[in-house]
């Protein structure tokens, strides 16, 4: 019973960590995002050129979807739609001017956390904590 209310202690303390992340975040970049925008500019961010199929199935959601929030996001200048030389049916998604402000404000910001992490945290300390969240991220997948 222990290991299991302390398992449930680890899944709430990182749901904290994450809802306090994304408050503050969006607090300090200011970008009007909902939560889909929001992972498919990360994806497109951590992965340029990918297809809309691409990000559909690294979202886990269907292509229909994920075509909505692009058209939107392109509409708002966060991403172009860049047509493929060879296969004129097919696209990748690149960041557009929009997008690449919000690029550079999330660096700011991770910076901003990463200086806390350095600030208040050991490197040993942080070495131990990337290496259990690995494997908790391993196990999960």
């Amino acid at each position: 019973m222990k290991n299991k209310n302390l398992a449930e202690q680890i899944n709430q303390t990182i749901e904290d960590i994450w809802i306090i992340l994304e408050k503050k975040e969006r607090a300090y970049t200011n970008f009007k995002l909902n939560n889909q925008q929001y992972v498919l500019l990360t994806l497109v961010i951590r992965h340029p050129f990918s297809s809309p199929t691409e990000l559909a199935e690294q979202m886990e959601i269907t292509k229909s979807a994920v075509s909505q929030q692009l058209a939107k996001l392109e509409k708002e200048g966060y991403i172009i739609r860049k047509q493929h030389v060879e296969d004129k049916r097919a696209y990748s998604i690149e960041l557009g001017e929009k997008g690449l402000l919000y690029k550079h404000e999330m660096n700011a910001f991770n910076q901003q956390v990463s200086e806390k992490y350095h600030a208040n945290l050991s490197p040993e300390e942080l070495t131990n904590m990337l290496s259990a969240l690995q494997k908790l991220r391993e196990l999960l997948e």
